[in-house]
Parts: structure tokens; sequence; C-alpha cells
């Protein structure tokens, strides 16, 4: 991925039935810090910050995020910067991936893999 001259984007991993973002991964480039919520039951969680921030505006990164039963993980260019604990109860409900905003994508890969 790439962004664009703008400064920001997100990638939601959203339910299968209804409005609920299971996790909203935001990076904030004008403020250097990466945002992480959910948004459960019409109302947005409590926030969490995460101020490690290894993303430049027109430089290419690449981001994993992976899933084991407690936790997202989030690494950007092979090194870990956050893990966010999983506020939906049934994992299977997340079935949804969505990236919007200022961001060029070159790949974009779905696997399911052993987390260790």
């Amino acid at each position: 991925m790439c962004l664009s001259l703008s400064s920001r984007f997100e990638i939601n991993f959203l339910c299968d039935r209804d409005d609920r973002i299971a996790f909203h991964f935001n990076p904030r480039f004008t403020e250097s810090d990466i945002i992480c919520n959910s948004y459960m039951a019409n109302h947005w969680g409590q926030e969490e910050r995460c101020s490690s921030f290894p993303l430049g505006i027109e430089e290419p990164f690449q981001i994993e995020i992976y899933s084991d039963n407690d936790n997202f993980h989030v690494y950007i260019d092979e090194s870990k910067v956050l893990q966010y604990k999983h506020r939906v109860d049934d994992l299977k409900t997340i079935t949804k991936v969505q990236v919007v905003n200022d961001v060029n994508i070159s790949s974009l890969e779905i696997s399911k893999k052993h987390f260790y």
C-alpha cells in the first residue's frame, strides 16, 4: 500500500449481519498516532491509541493483521506495532474487510493462517 497526499485511511473488520465494526484501524498522519476502536450497539467504544507510527506519506508499506482467539495483532513492514483485544464475542461473525479513504492498494491478500 502507499498513502496518497492526503492524511488518513482506515481498515475495518466488519461483522456479517449488522453494522458492527469488530476492529477499526485508523492511522492518522497529522497526529502521528494509530487509532483503534470497535463500533458495537450503535456506539463507538473506548478508543485505543498507539504512538508507534512507522508510516510516511507517499512511502510504500505493508500491513499484516492477524487474529488469534484473544487479539488482533498488527504488523507494519514486518514489525509488530500493536495488539488489540477482541470486543466481539463470536469471531466467526467477522466476515468482511473494508479499506477506505486515501490509500493506493498495490495488492491485498486474505488468508487463513495459524498464528504462533
